[in-house]
């Protein structure tokens, strides 16, 4: 599915600083790039997909060739610890890192200016729309779930429809399981929060020692189609290696984590903020990759 968003000019306005609409930066929040390491998008893949519905607890298919990200930001030097709180967490301009808060990251640091949304205000397409999943210390554990709020609603724990897990399986390196309950449609309506109905970017904020650096996963530039149908379980690797050397060449472990999914809507779908609701990961577009890479 492609998404054609013909917003008005006012995108422009967050092609701005984001740190000037922000305000002050909190002492610990910084992000200075580091031109002699770039980021590597192989640290972090995709290696398997199967919808939620028949999966078992057993081993999940491959794609074939592993998924390198498709992009990735940094190294930076810094602390990206401040901007991982967003709330709402609904994907407004300047609410957690991927959204630009503190200029961090630009707004449009992985989309085009054209995908930015009219979230909080109709007719404003400013808004990213990335929602934090959640955030995991250290290298292997499962994810401490982070909750939306539809204004004038009752936080929403993500807990209640996802499940993270990421193991460590050498030094440096390890596998992650991402599952979407098969009842997450259900889940939101019953809660009065679905209304957007796509999901087009998964990305990871990895934290070492004092530097970070965040690998996207851009499903539109997959040749697939996204939708709420069919939730999906995937699976994927990450390492540290190379990304996150200390100055004597030796790899450094995880400090933390962010998982960010972004929910974009088409303008027939803008809903008003208290309806304001997450993705539901449907994934389609990995089964035809899939399907593909095995052929």
């Amino acid at each position: 599915m492609k998404f054609q968003l013909p917003f008005l000019a006012v995108t422009a306005l967050c092609l701005s600083s984001a740190a000037a609409i922000a305000g002050p930066v909190p002492s610990g929040a910084s992000g200075t790039l580091d031109p002699n390491n770039p980021c590597n998008v192989a640290n972090w893949k995709i290696t398997g997909a199967t919808p939620t519905a028949s999966y078992s607890g057993g081993a999940i298919p491959s794609v074939g060739t592993p998924i390198n990200a498709t992009s990735c930001a940094g190294v930076f030097t810094g602390n990206d610890g401040p901007a991982l709180s967003p709330s709402p967490n609904l994907g407004y301009l300047n609410d957690g890192l991927l959204n630009g808060q503190y200029g961090l990251l630009s707004p449009t640091q992985f989309i085009q200016p054209s995908q930015l949304l009219p979230l909080k205000n109709a007719g404003a397409a400013v808004d990213p729309g990335w929602i934090m999943l959640g955030q995991l210390d250290g290298n292997a554990g499962q994810l401490n779930y982070s909750s939306v709020t539809p204004q004038g609603g009752a936080p929403f724990s993500l807990a209640n429809v996802l499940k993270y897990t990421q193991t460590q399986t050498s030094d440096v390196g390890g596998t992650w399981t991402l599952e979407v309950s098969k009842d997450i449609i259900a889940i939101f309506e019953a809660n009065d929060l679905f209304s957007r109905s796509n999901f087009d970017h998964l990305a990871f904020s990895v934290k070492s020692s004092t530097s970070w650096a965040v690998y996207d996963f851009d499903f539109t530039k997959m040749n697939g189609a996204f939708d709420l149908g069919t939730p999906y379980t995937i699976t994927g690797t990450w390492t540290m290696d190379t990304d996150f050397e200390n100055n004597k060449g030796k790899d450094q472990d995880i400090s933390h984590i962010s998982v960010w999914a972004r929910d974009p809507i088409t303008v027939a779908e803008v809903p008003e903020p208290a309806s304001l609701a997450l993705m539901g990961l449907g994934l389609v577009g990995l089964a035809a990759a899939r399907r593909r890479k095995q052929a």
